[in-house]
């Protein structure tokens, strides 16, 4: 499945990239984080066999895509926007096959296979090696050379298809501690991040605050007549409530916002760079968002940091204070340092 390249790689060289490949191994499976692991493949693999562009991708196989997680070179904007169909790519035959593909400048795949955005003159050699481990294949490690240099001697594919041994099972392992982590970070009923969570968020925030001056609000809110619900409906309807009430969460803060459920039917929401008149705008909108979603009606406090507060049970107090006066005061709003809705 490839033409041979015009320079061999000599078995000195061969030699030495797979005890490159096995140094490399510490290193690679060493990585603290999936990102930092991508780039740590990408780092080890360079020397051995160098490239151009190299992208990972993962499987989906509920909706038949490998889908790009991580590129670096040239074309990411490009590669990481566009899935490979399993049924309908290069990389699609590579990973259903399990083997390796190698395809040299004037293959006629390359031709039939464009990434959409980018030339469709480009000299290139693709290398797509499946990635495996515990005899599943988990997805696949692409490849290039472009340009003039456009080409792999066999020899190099082979520490590529070796290389990738390693990369999937460093992927693998990493996914797995970022799949435990954001277990031990996410509450199970809503998919909000937990109060272990939302402390470790506001913690950081608030050393931004005393670090370099930048303003963070805490927004309370606890869902009215919870018991109820409960009380009424049972609990799976109270676990409904909860659910739908996160769910407006999650769509109406800003992109920087961390939306949290601290416990039962209490949730908060942290604000990073939000002053107070941003937190006004931001809390109010939120509120607004829950009363337009159906019956639920939450009572809400909010405090920024510096001025309410500098530490998280400071800010956390005062923010408390004002939700319970707003309970005290009718329910279904929102009190603040100067304002009520």
């Amino acid at each position: 499945m490839s033409a041979a390249p015009a320079t061999p790689v000599s078995p000195t060289r061969v030699a030495r990239g797979l005890e490159e490949i096995i140094d490399a191994a510490a290193g690679v499976l060493a990585a603290q984080s999936l990102l930092e692991t991508f780039h740590a493949m990408a780092a080890a693999l360079r020397p051995i066999v160098p490239f151009t562009s190299l992208a990972v991708y993962e499987a989906d196989m509920t909706n038949r895509m490998l889908v790009p997680v991580f590129a670096v070179g040239r074309y990411v904007k490009e590669t990481l926007a566009f899935p490979a169909p399993v049924d309908a790519s290069i990389t699609g035959k590579a990973f259903m096959r399990g083997k390796l593909v190698h395809l040299e400048p004037g293959h006629p795949w390359l031709g039939d296979y464009v990434l959409p955005g980018t030339p469709d003159n480009d000299q290139e050699a693709f290398i797509v090696a499946p990635l495996v481990a515990a005899g599943a294949p988990i997805g696949t490690l692409n490849v290039w050379r472009e340009g003039a240099i456009a080409s792999f001697a066999s020899e190099e594919a082979q520490l590529i298809r070796r290389f990738a041994t390693l990369a999937a099972m460093a992927y693998d392992n990493a996914r797995r501690r970022e799949q435990l982590s954001q277990l031990a970070h996410t509450d199970d009923l809503t998919g909000l991040a937990n109060r272990r969570q939302f402390h470790e968020r506001l913690t950081a925030e608030l050393t931004r605050v005393g670090r370099e001056r930048v303003p963070v609000s805490l927004l309370l809110l606890d869902v009215d007549d919870f018991k109820l619900v409960n009380d009424m409906h049972g609990h799976a309807a109270g676990d409904a409530v909860l659910r739908d009430l996160a769910a407006v969460l999650r769509d109406g803060v800003r992109v920087a916002d961390v939306p949290c459920r601290t416990g039962g039917e209490e949730f908060a929401v942290v604000l990073p760079g939000a002053d107070e008149p941003e937190a006004k705008r931001c809390s109010e909108r939120l509120l607004k968002a829950i009363r337009s979603a159906g019956e639920i009606r939450v009572s809400a406090g909010v405090a920024t940091a510096p001025a309410d507060g500098r530490t998280v049970d400071a800010l956390f107090q005062i923010a408390d204070d004002r939700l319970l006066a707003a309970k005290a005061a009718g329910k279904d709003r929102l009190i603040g340092p100067r304002l009520a809705a």
